[in-house]
């Protein structure tokens, strides 16, 4: 009898704990798993993972929450690959220009290809049948060091570069090796790339030949995000020239995902931020963008001070570009509204890329033309065909090699910021010269 009393006053306790192990079970397969996939999350009407959620293979400390935690520990490499983890998650990845030689990383001196080649992270779903307004994609980067090893990463998602996603991996710092959350935010015009169900992701190193190695434990698409961000933090600067000026109406953002003008004193306030990496990018027409990475962790105030140099689109500065990022925008091309020839002020810039071509036979490039989204697509598209065949044919009548040269418009269809705000606008306005 005795026995039973006992038995009966734990039954409660016991059946507590079975249910705690159930639940904690279930948050551990979801975690374990290398596909996830659910409509109307508590954080996007649609969440899709690959990859699961493990840091590498090497597991979290205690309490670790990477969906809200700071960097992680050191670890060790190389580490076995298992061959069930998704293509492009959990292994070292190295850029395909790096053959071997010159400046490398740890991660480049460890690992040999095919083991280390740049692979498309393939991201598959239903159809989306609803309206999308926002995509959040969420990456668990690991030793991103740009900034460090000058490689220069480009970011694809179905083969359309990003650029201003890459503006923001090429700012991390990331030396430990240690790995942290990074949320990236899409801008409108390439929302339609996520509609159909198939996505593949492919981040690569193709020019620099720079043996810096980094790996992705997974990605996590948030279409139509709802903004339940449990941990959030607030970024909060000033944006100013070389002589510490202020610059007005400068469009900052925050890993693509916030975006703000700063005001007559150069300021600009970020509040609600989920935290991870982040890079806050201020540009404006006439200056060279810059960007500052913030650890943010949860309920952090972090005050940043960027500063934007002046932009001078020099022969030298188009070379140095399309080495390292295989494309170069300029802005010192001025058309009057709606008409095609470039107006006497381009002058300086277009001497300069006379000369570039000039001194440098063996470049081939693109001219190709951009807009903003004012208008109709149809007119936009016509007037950057139009404005880039102009260009072309005054570099022909300068003695380029017509062959050297191709004329291409892409309209409204490939914007670098926001055309929420007359300086996104004045970013998206641009023309570009890329290497054949």
């Amino acid at each position: 009898m005795k026995v039973l009393k006992i038995t009966q006053r734990l039954f409660p306790l016991l059946l507590i704990s079975l249910l705690l192990m159930s639940f904690s079970g279930l948050a551990q397969n979801n975690y374990s798993k290398h596909y996830h996939y659910i409509t109307d999350s508590e954080n996007a009407d649609i969440e899709i993972r690959v990859g699961d959620i493990d840091n590498l293979g090497f597991g979290w400390p205690e309490g670790f929450d990477p969906f809200c935690g700071k960097n992680t520990s050191k670890h060790r490499y190389p580490w076995d690959i298992d061959p069930k983890d998704p293509a492009g998650t959990d292994r070292v990845i190295l850029g395909s220009s790096y053959k071997g030689t010159g400046r490398k990383d740890g991660y480049a001196a460890r690992t040999k290809r095919p083991d280390n080649a740049p692979t498309p992270i393939k991201i598959d779903y239903k159809k989306v049948e609803l309206p999308i307004k926002n995509v959040m994609i969420q990456l668990f980067a690991d030793d991103f060091q740009a900034p460090v090893w000058k490689s220069s990463f480009q970011f694809s998602v179905d083969g359309k570069r990003l650029p201003y996603v890459e503006e923001i991996l090429n700012s991390l710092k990331q030396t430990g090796p240690i790995g942290k959350l990074v949320n990236l935010g899409i801008l409108s015009e390439d929302l339609e790339l996520f509609a159909d169900g198939k996505v593949e992701i492919l981040i690569d190193d193709p020019l620099t030949g720079v043996g810096d190695g980094f790996a992705i434990d997974f990605v996590n698409l948030l279409i139509n995000p709802k903004g339940n961000y449990e941990c959030t933090g607030t970024i909060y600067g000033v944006v100013m020239d070389e002589q510490r000026n202020p610059i007005s109406d400068a469009s900052v953002n925050t890993n693509a995902f916030a975006e703000t003008l700063s005001d007559k004193d150069g300021n600009f306030q970020f509040q609600d931020i989920p935290v991870g990496l982040i890079a806050v990018n201020a540009s404006k027409k006439g200056y060279e963008s810059a960007s500052i990475v913030v650890e943010l962790n949860k309920d952090d105030k972090k005050k940043v001070e960027i500063t934007l140099k002046s932009k001078k689109e020099s022969g030298n500065f188009m070379k140095e570009q399309l080495d390292k990022k295989g494309f170069v925008d300029l802005y010192g091309i001025y058309f009057d509204t709606n008409k095609d020839v470039p107006k006497p002020e381009s002058k300086p810039t277009l001497d300069a890329l006379i000369k570039l071509l000039n001194e440098n036979p063996e470049i081939s490039l693109s001219v190709i033309g951009h807009t903003d989204s004012d208008g109709s697509e149809s007119s936009n598209q016509d007037l950057s065909n139009r404005r880039s065949k102009s260009i072309v044919r005054l570099l022909i009548s300068e003695g380029i090699d017509s062959k050297r040269l191709k004329a291409l418009g892409k309209g409204e269809k490939a914007p670098i910021a926001s055309n929420k705000t007359e300086t996104g606008k004045a970013l998206n306005r641009r023309v570009e010269i890329k290497k054949n």
